[in-house]
């Protein structure tokens, strides 16, 4: 703090020393910061933004998110996995300035969907007066949410392994004109996708479904959660084998959660949000809702709890799930037990497996053989790094029109990473112990430009399709 009070000039070197101190006194302090390691740099970034802005009114000058990132980089002593060599990797055409997709499934007739979940709007803007809602408008051609992706047209003398994907927004048919569409999470059983909405004021957190025809979507309807979890917490969702009831993930705590019109600001917010990050506790949920639910009066809450419940798939056999809990590095296993179909579902913890520091699991997919995929993200604080470039790009983005945003350029990622891992479907569904967890890839962001992975999933040739909620495009990988 005093090195942002004026007429009190440090080095930045020995500003971040003394940071990296802090940081290191923390740890030793408290146990749950020392093993979450994210949890600590993120502390320190909301710690940079609380002294910022104090100094700033008592007329000093901010230092600048670097250097408190710079001091959580210093604290971390791992080191991150090394680079898949042989690899050769692509944007797929027509996404390569697509934003933030979050979440990739394999639909019928050998297509993808991909969701496109418009981060600046949704979680970075601090001001709740420009409604992500109203910023993001309703889906149109000039603003699509959902892509199809697809092979292209074999040409002569082409092997069918060298065909191309190429993406094209998807057409909505039957979509209610009151609602807008921000989506997060996906899932798709047979041919019904389930999709997270963040619309706010334009409809409340909600669970949209939809008909799946080729790239036409026709909307079958949708459910709003708003009074069972609040704004902007819903993260991801699993269809049940009936195609209308749902599992879904809880990314935020009841305290932090959004407001109507967008992301909570201010000092008080900051502080609840620390506190949270301080105490360790689970306060993130999987919810239930059944089949023909109308509202979330037949939606419940379901033990138990996670640090930060993320990605949500149902195995195969339609018996068991998969949740990643990130803040606690792990992929815990669920045995669904319905005792009547028309009441919630026990859930029977069947395994955890934990992934190695410094990788965070994120979304997760089970694909037709009933393997597990599993997309990571790298190394937080080397991540949060990339995020401090993101948001002041964000702050740019919100002056301009959702066609301008949608094909505005986002910074590089710098020393981030991605990893993905598959768990095979006898170890996933198994009675056996834990699976251990090892990256089947890993990718460097300085090398391939490409930022932390949020979904991962292999096509049809092998080839692996990566997205990434913090970076453009889909990126699509295979070895040489």
């Amino acid at each position: 703090a005093y090195t942002n009070f004026p007429n009190m000039p440090v080095p930045r070197s020995l500003r971040i020393l003394l940071l990296a101190l802090f940081s290191r006194t923390l740890v030793t302090t408290h146990r749950e910061l020392c093993f979450f390691d994210p949890m600590l740099a993120y502390v320190l970034s909301l710690s940079a933004r609380v002294i910022s802005s104090i100094s700033t009114s008592f007329g000093g000058a901010s230092s600048g998110p670097s250097s408190w990132f710079e001091a959580g980089a210093l604290m971390s002593s791992f080191s991150p996995p090394a680079p898949t060599p042989s690899l050769t990797c692509t944007r797929v055409k027509s996404t390569s300035r697509l934003y933030g997709l979050e979440d990739i499934v394999r639909a019928p007739k050998g297509n993808y969907i991909v969701s496109h979940l418009d981060l600046p709007a949704v979680y970075y803007h601090p001001d709740v007066k420009k409604d992500p809602a109203v910023a993001v408008g309703m889906p149109s051609s000039s603003t699509p949410r959902l892509w199809s992706l697809s092979k292209q047209e074999v040409e002569p003398g082409r092997e069918d392994d060298a065909q191309e994907l190429s993406a094209a927004p998807c057409e909505i048919k039957n979509w209610p004109k009151d609602v807008a569409l921000i989506p997060h999470g996906i899932s798709i059983r047979a041919d019904v996708l389930a999709v997270v909405n963040h619309a706010y004021s334009k409809g409340g957190e909600r669970i949209e479904r939809f008909r799946v025809d080729g790239r036409t979507l026709r909307h079958l309807g949708g459910i709003e959660l708003s009074s069972l979890v609040g704004y902007g917490t819903l993260n991801a969702v699993a269809l049940l084998d009936d195609g209308e009831s749902f599992l879904a993930t809880t990314w935020l705590p009841p305290v932090l959660t959004h407001g109507k019109h967008g992301k909570q600001s201010g000092l008080l917010h900051q502080v609840k949000e620390i506190l949270y990050a301080l105490s360790g506790s689970p306060h993130t949920r999987i919810v239930w809702c059944r089949a023909g639910a109308k509202s979330a009066d037949s939606c419940r809450l379901l033990d138990p709890p996670c640090r930060l419940c993320n990605g949500i798939a149902l195995s195969k056999s339609g018996r068991r799930i998969f949740v990643a809990d990130s803040l606690r590095r792990t992929i815990v296993a669920f045995d669904v037990k319905f005792a009547d179909p028309a009441e919630p579902p026990k859930l029977e913890r069947a395994w955890t497996a934990s992934l190695r520091r410094p990788l965070y699991p994120d979304n997760v997919r089970v694909d037709d053989k009933g393997d597990l995929y599993i997309a990571a993200c790298g190394p937080v604080t080397q991540f949060l790094v990339h995020q401090s470039e993101l948001r002041a790009w964000t702050d740019k983005l919100m002056h301009l029109s959702p066609a301008e945003r949608l094909h505005a350029k986002p910074p590089s990622p710098t020393h981030d990473i991605g990893a993905a891992f598959v768990i095979p479907a006898d170890q996933a569904e198994g009675e056996g112990p834990a699976p251990s967890l090892t990256p089947s890839i890993v990718l460097s962001g300085d090398e391939i430009g490409f930022g932390s992975f949020s979904s991962a999933i292999r096509a049809d040739d092998g080839s692996w399709l990566f997205g990434s909620f913090a970076d453009a495009g889909v990126l699509r990988c295979s070895a040489q």
